[in-house]
């Protein structure tokens, strides 16, 4: 998608070998110490992140205005990149949501289109969770 940097998510991760002294602080509802990766990714599974969640945040809705450059989506122009999230992130500049009720056919098949290129980063954590903690 044109202006797009790519997609934001999180996902939970079990941590297998969490020390004892830590389980407590890592665990949750899911009854294991359990870890939060919040990461960018795009359409090639590159990956973007950062264990500070505070500084990836940062980074996120930071400074881009030195990438910032013109392009046209949905018809309309504009010059500031953006990523993908879904419903779960705030309604920032920087961040394009899906559109909950699309009124016309343009609308409807620009959130087709934003729901598979949020794929991407669902797409990589399955890669990183088979590679890495299964």
């Amino acid at each position: 998608m044109p202006g797009m940097l790519g997609s934001l998510d999180v996902t939970k991760v079990h941590w297998k070998n969490c020390p004892t002294a830590l389980k407590g602080q890592f665990q949750g509802q899911e009854k294991c110490a359990t870890i939060s990766l919040e990461a960018v990714s795009d359409q090639n599974l590159w990956f973007w992140h950062d264990g500070n969640v505070p500084r990836c945040w940062n980074r996120c809705y930071g400074n881009h205005e030195q990438i910032d450059h013109r392009f046209t989506l949905d018809g309309k122009d504009s010059n500031k990149l953006y990523y993908l999230v879904d419903c779960i992130y705030p309604s920032l500049s920087r961040f394009l949501g899906p559109e909950n009720d699309p009124k016309t056919h343009l609308d409807g098949s620009f959130k087709v289109d934003q729901e598979a290129a949020c794929k991407d980063v669902e797409h990589g954590y399955g890669v990183l969770k088979l590679k890495f903690w299964h």
